[in-house]
């Protein structure tokens, strides 16, 4: 073994190298250019970037900073400890002998065995127990016929793939584009409100149960059709419960009246399909009226929901009927 060079000779030549490239010498770059080996700044320093550290130069970032270890730096002193080693390295290997330790890897790469691969080591010297390497696949690129490796796992159920994203978007372009468009077809539908036909993509049209051509017309629907009785969060007004046999009677008035609006004949369907939602039961004597009765105590429940008190309206006649000063006569 030959002398030890003198630390601050190293120190200085690591500066002058410095100062020649204009940027922080790599190993290989030291090589180059240095008058000493970079095992002799390893040897005095422990290793090269503390070597580098202890002259003042900044550790280089390939990604804006100069607090991280460059690719290049961790991808050389793989390669230089597999040499030393004459074999693959190991994580323990570079943990105990290297000049980083496996983290700065495995940020940079992903994984320890992406590492080995970016350093040139092939899948036969890596195809050894204690070793897990991510399996690839040689694929070509669906516009250029580009080749390309890809991780198995990352192409799995893809019908295409892609070299750049230049081929991406020009792919998209061509497949996408004229009647092509997914948002090109359109289903005619009509306002639930004025009725004029307008054009909806298909899947605003399965989303949605009612459509509108403008604000106005569903708000004046709502207004309509989604206040009193037939809101959704309708109660039967403040405070007013319409008892513990409301469900059962509501459910016997409507299969009495055969499942239909009993003034204009909508089916129970037909209603469904129109307006997404059950018959209306109606109260012939307003609930209202049999709270008045009472002194701040209990209606009578049983003469409240009783069968004939009781009528199934679709939503626009219990709506007309509900406007009606007086309370209409219907045969039950």
């Amino acid at each position: 073994m030959g002398e030890r060079v003198d630390k601050d000779d190293l120190l200085a030549d690591l500066r002058r190298v410095y100062q020649k490239l204009d940027s922080p010498p790599s190993e290989s770059q030291y090589r180059e250019y240095g008058h000493y080996s970079a095992s002799a700044v390893r040897n005095r320093f422990g290793r090269f970037t503390e070597g580098r550290a202890a002259a003042g130069i900044p550790n280089p970032d390939m990604r804006g900073g100069n607090n991280r270890i460059s690719r290049q730096d961790l991808l050389e002193e793989l390669q230089r400890l597999g040499e030393d080693l004459g074999k693959t390295p190991t994580r323990k290997e570079m943990q105990k002998d290297g000049a980083y330790g496996e983290k700065p890897y495995r940020r940079e790469f992903g994984s320890w065995s992406e590492a080995l691969l970016a350093a040139g080591y092939s899948y036969s010297e890596l195809n050894r127990p204690g070793t897990h390497v991510a399996k690839r696949i040689i694929v070509e690129c669906t516009v250029c016929g580009e080749s390309d490796q890809r991780l198995q796992s990352d192409i799995a159920g893809k019908q295409n793939t892609f070299c750049s994203q230049e081929c991406l978007h020009t792919w998209r372009s061509e497949q996408f584009a004229g009647d092509a468009h997914p948002l090109t077809e359109r289903i005619e539908v009509n306002c639930e409100w004025c009725g004029n036909s307008m054009q909806r993509i298909p899947a605003v049209v399965e989303m949605r149960t009612y459509h509108f051509c403008n604000y106005d017309c569903m708000g004046e629907w709502r207004s309509e059709f989604r206040a009193g009785e037939d809101a959704p969060a309708w109660e039967g007004g403040i405070g007013l419960y319409r008892g513990p046999n409301w469900l059962t009677q509501r459910k016997r008035t409507v299969e009495r009246d055969g499942r239909q609006c009993q003034r204009c004949g909508c089916t129970e369907a037909e209603h469904f399909d129109k307006y997404g939602r059950e018959l209306s039961v109606h109260h012939l004597t307003p609930v209202r009226e049999f709270y008045r009765e009472t002194d701040d105590g209990e209606p009578d429940f049983t003469e409240m929901n009783a069968l004939d008190n009781l009528i199934t309206l679709c939503i626009e006649c219990h709506r007309r009927i509900e406007k009606l000063p007086v309370v209409p006569q219907f045969d039950t």
